[in-house]
């Protein structure tokens, strides 16, 4: 919590220092981290689904 307030509290200030491209390339690797956490969740309940239902047992399937 404290890390969120100085990064708001600051916020013109690091704009300033990064400029356009780095604000580009930290919305981009941004968006990377969360697509990757999507698809690790859709993964992990694919999993999950398919184990329930017996077509997998731990990973491999029968």
């Amino acid at each position: 919590m404290f890390l969120t307030y100085l990064s708001l509290a600051y916020a013109n200030t690091i704009l300033k220092k990064i400029g356009p491209q780095g604000i580009d390339a930290a919305t981009r690797i941004g968006g990377f981290f969360v697509s990757a956490m999507g698809v690790g969740l859709i993964f992990h309940g694919t999993v999950e689904f398919l184990q329930s239902y017996g077509v997998l047992l731990n990973g491999v399937a029968k």
